[in-house]
């Protein structure tokens, strides 16, 4: 009689709970013996879930049951052939169906109607089991996550990990490695490959290790919340979508649960390494197949959209700073009215601004005129009113709790009222506070207005040539300016007209 034996295990502990390969190999040894086996072939799948059906010795298996080669198919137990009951009854019909005897060791099964139910129930109980296992598995992360608890230890650059309170702590010799990266990029403006480039250079010891840093581990350092402070656990969802296969979609954030850790950086830093890492991909040279002085600055003042650079189908090839809706398609499939704004050539607004700056170099009276004549960006107004607002709040409710203190010296109020309107008071001042510092935050990483003599400054700095390549001209104006935003207003068309812009400079 020709036999055939399948064991599996997926993992250590389930070595530990009696299920080792050796185990079940021996007890299936016996097993099919017993049954008055000759020859025995063996099928072991080796660290493998019973999640998925398509484990590479499982699937010889079932060839070779197809083709009729053995009499007898032997198990150690339902769990170890599969979990989920249906596939479990595919691989059983498949060994009835060829004429081979199917066992398991630990479980009694027979080809009778009664047996087969009896084996379906057991299937089920084994597929409830593991989600049953499933759940408390995410409970207890889940629990764990919300008293502050980090799950599982990634080794992020710049910690190590403290297993008795579960939290990280500052490895100082790291951290200065970090701190370095995010002063390159905030203060230098450095990209993430001349980052790069500069710590291979200066030898500095790259993450668990490695030969060289590479642009990969830069980003993810510079984007990583954790070093101001935060993790986030729940924040992926992670589905088996076939074998060694996962599939992670990205939770709502109502459900990611914030851990904190000791911050490395701090809050204003990481939002301008932020800010720093979009200009720096909106002004990359591979984003734009030719390098336009103002690309990526250039803001429509009709609609507030990005103004992006649209070209001609003359043979001149006459480039433009066209508004975004016009040009993307998602806007054109979205159903939303397209901006209405004309075209604005770009060597007639390049020309502009460039010699409008070297005006400010030849004539320094003219930057003050035009930082008199210039508001406040939109954002920086708005901010600054919402700060106030929460100021006049705060005011108030300060004075409704003398309100109630006076009250209740004087036998007004009971003391449980007083109370009661206190802690309500004081709850509205911890959220008013809470708000207050994260709106002083967000005005802190809003380009704050650097003073007329900074800008001068910097400047001569950038115009102190004669003679300007185009590259030189990019650096220079970039130094300077944080926006254009333009309208044109004129209503001439045709090659020989004369467009007229109105145009605003935000300032760095």
């Amino acid at each position: 009689m020709n036999a055939a034996i399948y064991v599996r295990v997926s993992t250590d502990q389930q070595a530990e709970k009696g299920y080792s390969i050796a185990t079940q190999l021996a007890a299936c040894r016996k097993c099919a013996c017993e049954l008055g086996a000759t020859t025995i072939e063996e099928y072991v799948d080796d660290g493998y879930s019973a999640e998925f059906i398509e484990r590479p010795n499982l699937t010889k298996l079932r060839k070779a049951v197809k083709a009729k080669e053995f009499d007898l198919v032997v198990f150690y137990d339902p769990d170890r052939m599969a979990r989920n009951l249906l596939h479990q009854l595919i691989i059983a019909e498949e060994i009835d169906k060829s004429g081979a005897e199917l066992k398991f060791v630990i479980v009694n099964y027979d080809q009778s109607p009664d047996g087969r139910f009896m084996f379906g129930i057991r299937g089920l109980l084994a597929q409830l089991e593991k989600e049953k296992i499933k759940e408390r598995t995410m409970r207890g992360k889940r629990g764990k996550a919300a008293k502050g608890m980090v799950i599982s230890d990634t080794k992020p650059f710049g910690y190590r990990y403290d297993a008795v309170k579960s939290s990280y702590a500052i490895n100082e010799n790291e951290a200065n490695i970090v701190r370095m990266i995010f002063n390159f990029i905030v203060i230098n403006k450095m990209g993430t490959a001349r980052i790069c480039k500069e710590l291979n250079a200066r030898g500095i010891p790259s993450p668990r290790a490695k030969k060289y840093w590479i642009v990969s581990s830069i980003y993810r350092i510079l984007t990583n919340t954790l070093y101001k402070g935060t993790i986030y656990s729940m924040r992926y969802r992670y589905e088996k979508i076939g074998l060694h296969k996962k599939k992670r979609t990205l939770r709502p954030e109502s459900e990611w649960i914030p851990i904190p850790v000791p911050a490395i950086i701090d809050e204003v830093t990481w939002q301008a390494a932020q800010k720093q890492l979009q200009e720096n991909k909106d002004f990359a040279k591979r984003n734009s197949k030719r390098d336009y002085l103002l690309n990526g600055l250039v803001t429509c003042a009709r609609c507030g959209r990005a103004m992006v650079i649209s070209h001609s189908g003359c043979k001149e090839h006459i480039s433009y700073y066209a508004c975004l809706s016009q040009k993307s398609a998602s806007y054109a499939y979205s159903g939303q009215e397209s901006c209405t704004a004309r075209q604005v050539p770009t060597k007639v607004l390049d020309e502009y601004v460039f010699n409008y700056l070297l005006e400010f170099y030849h004539n320094p009276d003219t930057l003050t005129e035009h930082i008199q004549a210039v508001p406040e960006g939109k954002d920086l107004q708005q901010h600054k009113a919402a700060l106030a607002q929460m100021g006049n709040v705060e005011t108030e409710l300060i004075k409704q709790k003398d309100t109630v203190l006076r009250w209740f010296r004087q036998k007004m109020l009971t003391e449980n009222d007083a109370e009661s309107q206190l802690q309500d008071i004081g709850r509205q001042l911890a959220d008013i506070a809470q708000m207050k510092k994260t709106y002083q935050t967000e005005l802190a990483t809003i380009a704050p207005a650097r003073s007329t003599a900074e800008i001068a400054a910097a400047i001569k700095t950038s115009f102190n040539k004669g003679n300007f390549t185009d590259e030189e001209k990019r650096v220079a104006v970039r130094a300077i300016i944080d926006r254009v935003i333009i309208e044109r207003v004129d209503n001439t068309r045709g090659r020989g007209s004369c467009p007229q812009i109105n145009v605003q400079l935000r300032l760095k």
